[in-house]
């Protein structure tokens, strides 16, 4: 397992009581080593220094000789969820992520077409993993108290994996649609091949010409997408 910013190890403490090996990954020095004091006596928990942000969670795991496929769990910290999210789901080797993150984030990574929270974060971790929110959490559970409610996600990645080169298309693709979400697709996609090229794809894959991003399901935009490279 892999812990991201363990703190005081709370998270930690259950974690290495499953029987698991667990890497655990602080960034602030002072608090990373005090915590390797106090696990010392746990044999199967190892904590390192280090930012999260460097690496994927796989890259993590390996780097410090544990076997793949990994879990990842953590209480992540708010301001960077979503960086350490997106990078250990665009990667294989982790076989399921169970984090604790900001509601509203929760919403968004797993929101459908149609809703409020549905964006550029919802589509990225449909193309990497099947998502649920698991349940909330009040401030009042975590110390120090946030302002926030937070909730538990569960994030399965898809087996086998999908094909990175084209996956690192349509993700392209798909940040630069919701970039300019209040654009119809054509219009925002038009630093990609051109305005003509996307009405044409837009046609042959069956979508209205005035659709916008939040109206596009994964499966409209991978159809989107196989349609452009015809058009290009």
């Amino acid at each position: 397992m892999l812990e991201i910013g363990p703190g005081d190890g709370a998270l930690t403490r259950p974690l290495a009581n499953t029987g698991a090996r667990v890497l655990a990954v602080e960034i602030d020095p002072l608090r990373g080593m005090e915590l390797a004091r106090e696990l010392a006596s746990l044999s199967n928990v190892r904590v390192v220094v280090g930012d999260a942000l460097e690496r994927s969670g796989a890259e993590w795991l390996e780097r410090e000789g544990l076997p793949l496929p990994g879990v990842l769990v953590a209480n992540l910290p708010y301001n960077v969820a979503t960086p350490i999210l997106t990078r250990s789901l665009s990667g294989p080797g982790l076989s399921r992520i169970v984090v604790t993150v900001q509601r509203e984030v929760a919403r968004r990574l797993v929101a459908r077409p149609g809703c409020d929270d549905y964006g550029y974060l919802s589509v990225l971790t449909a193309i990497h993993a099947t998502g649920e929110i698991l349940f909330d959490l009040a401030p009042g559970a975590f110390r120090p108290r946030p302002k926030v409610t937070s909730s538990v996600v569960r994030l399965v990645p898809h087996e086998p994996p999908g094909n990175h080169t084209r996956d690192r298309a349509l993700v392209e693709m798909v940040g630069r649609a919701f970039a300019k979400r209040r654009k119809t697709l054509a219009n925002a996609l038009a630093g990609l091949g051109g305005k003509a090229r996307w009405e044409a794809a837009m046609a042959a894959a069956g979508l209205p010409a005035r659709a916008r991003a939040e109206e596009l399901s994964l499966s409209d935009f991978r159809r989107l997408l196989a349609a452009s490279e015809g058009a290009a």
